[in-house]
């Protein structure tokens, strides 16, 4: 990779080699303001609090062509979030583009992104109009989705061939594609990836908590299994004592993996070696929902009015409290660099202010339980139970219905929209009791639908008043259409190395270059190569 400034046929109207300061190198001499922000090989961002803010430019406000180069470095080793790279978005409005990486956790039962390169035009007015892509075979529940190395891979309960809950891939054709079985159990819970491979976890799964007939197959689950391609799992773990796992969630380069009907949390390392890490709560028997890290620890949200818990692996779970009005704790989202849960028996959201408080992040309608939860392009979505409705955050506390993804009908009690991920530039949601996988696209946004590997890596992002563009290591990865007449005016919005929607970025950026045009694909290879 290249240490200096790069020549190309554009003006460079800025370059910050960020090495030992936030100084502009080029002729124009836009010198940056750090804040928290350390340069070794690179500048060094917490992931908390750190930031470079630009000087304003009209260049990058929708109004002109640009191309934005720089090298960075992912650092969520010990349980941050990698949030986002650069930025011009107005948290306020919703508004803005962003270049970030996308991990999500805490998905009610699953980590769908990993690692998940992007760079999206969040347009303040979106108009929701969602797809219908479908059933999995014969499910009844789509229990998890998870994004892995190109393809989008769904979870499901009870399918009706033999009652077995099994995993299908969603095919080039828009086809859903027969993974298999892992097990005999009747669902496949939770998907991750893992060490760049994909797991998945199974579960007896008793109907009856969605008032629905049980399954004829009562054969247990509670197993790890490791993807070996086609049709084929191979056995990572047996969980102690549970016939279900549900949630699981990469903290600290280990799988950690929850006990469903049973207390249990286990952490495992790439070799299926166990750490008992214990259930929360009195006497460590309690019931829990779900799982996600954020800023180093983890948060593990409880069943029996026990709120939400944290800890590390040097130290026991610490009680971070709970809200009023909530008997479960179904799923966390990291939004606007603050820690949210979705409850039951309000569809509410809350976010978490420290010692032990949660303020109100708003009601989903009349809904009682929020569960599906993803960030996705710069906004947050929520999908709900009894109505199998999806909101989209409106700011202030405010939600607006974005969809109804599940039909009414007078004899079934309760609908859901559990599972969601962000694939393809669009957010994929899967419902229960129709079985059915839904998508969204509105805003422009271009996606890596694979994980970032480890180290440092070049990312371009071109913009041509047409189009905008995502590389990465001097490859195309997608590109997507825009219309600038639709664009916010962002006004005096700061252009931010180091922050996105999601949260602050967790790694190291270097070699900043931001050219006057929407440069070729080729000179982005020539850059890349140098």
């Amino acid at each position: 990779m290249k240490q200096e400034g790069t020549k190309t046929n554009s003006e460079r109207i800025g370059y910050w080699p960020l090495r030992e300061d936030c100084h502009d190198a080029s002729k124009h001499q836009q010198h940056g303001q750090a804040v928290a922000v350390q340069f070794k090989d690179g500048a060094v961002f917490d992931g908390e609090q750190s930031a470079i803010v630009l000087p304003d430019s009209e260049l990058t406000n929708g109004a002109h062509p640009f191309t934005l180069s720089m090298e960075f470095e992912i650092n969520d080793e010990k349980g941050s979030i990698p949030g986002g790279i650069c930025s011009r978005y107005t948290e306020e409005q919703m508004a803005g583009w962003h270049l970030s990486v996308l991990t999500q956790a805490g998905v009610t039962s699953t980590q769908p992104n990993w690692r998940n390169l992007q760079f999206g035009w969040s347009l303040r007015e979106s108009a929701d109009q969602w797809q219908d892509r479908g059933t999995p075979g014969n499910s009844r529940l789509i229990c998890t989705l998870c994004v892995y190395d190109g393809w989008l891979y769904a979870g499901v309960f009870d399918d009706a061939r033999d009652n077995k809950g099994r995993v299908y891939k969603l095919g080039e054709n828009d086809e859903w594609i027969d993974c298999g079985n892992p097990d005999d159990s009747n669902s496949v819970w939770s998907l991750i990836e893992y060490k760049g491979k994909l797991y998945a976890s199974t579960m007896r799964y008793k109907a009856c908590g969605s008032s629905l007939p049980e399954s004829p197959n009562m054969e247990p689950g509670g197993r790890i299994y490791r993807y070996e391609g086609d049709q084929t799992w191979s056995l990572f773990a047996e969980v102690p004592g549970s016939d279900s796992v549900s949630s699981m969630v990469v903290y600290q380069g280990k799988l950690i993996a929850m006990s469903f009907y049973t207390p249990g949390v286990y952490a495992y390392d790439e070799n299926g070696v166990c750490e008992d890490l214990c259930p929360p709560g009195p006497e460590g028997k309690t019931r829990t929902m779900t799982l996600a890290p954020y800023r180093e620890r983890l948060y593990i949200g409880c069943n029996e009015l026990q709120g939400v818990y944290s800890r590390t692996f040097d130290e026991n779970w610490v009680y971070e409290g709970k809200a009023e009005k909530c008997d479960q704790v179904y799923c966390f989202a990291v939004y606007h660099n603050h820690l949210l849960m979705g409850v039951w028996p309000e569809a509410r959201m809350l976010r978490y202010e420290g010692d032990k408080q949660w303020s109100n992040y708003g009601l989903m309608g009349s809904e009682l339980e929020v569960m599906g939860i993803s960030m996705f392009n710069g906004k947050l979505y929520g999908g709900t139970l009894p109505g199998g409705h999806v909101y989209r955050y409106a700011g202030d506390g405010a939600w607006t219905l974005s969809g109804v993804l599940e039909p009414e009908n007078p004899d079934i009690r309760y609908r859901r929209v559990w599972s969601m991920a962000v694939y393809g530039g669009e957010l994929y949601a899967g419902t229960l009791p129709g079985g059915k996988v839904w998508s969204l696209r509105n805003d422009p946004l271009v996606t890596l639908d694979r994980s970032v590997t480890d180290g440092w890596h070049r990312t371009v992002i071109t913009y041509d008043l047409e189009r905008i563009s995502l590389y990465l290591d001097g490859v195309l990865v997608s590109s997507a259409p825009i219309d600038p007449a639709k664009l916010n005016d962002l006004g005096s919005t700061p252009l931010v190395l180091g922050k996105g929607p999601q949260s602050h970025f967790s790694g190291k950026i270097r070699e900043v270059e931001l050219f006057d045009a929407a440069i070729s694909e080729q000179e982005v290879a020539d850059l890349y190569r140098q």
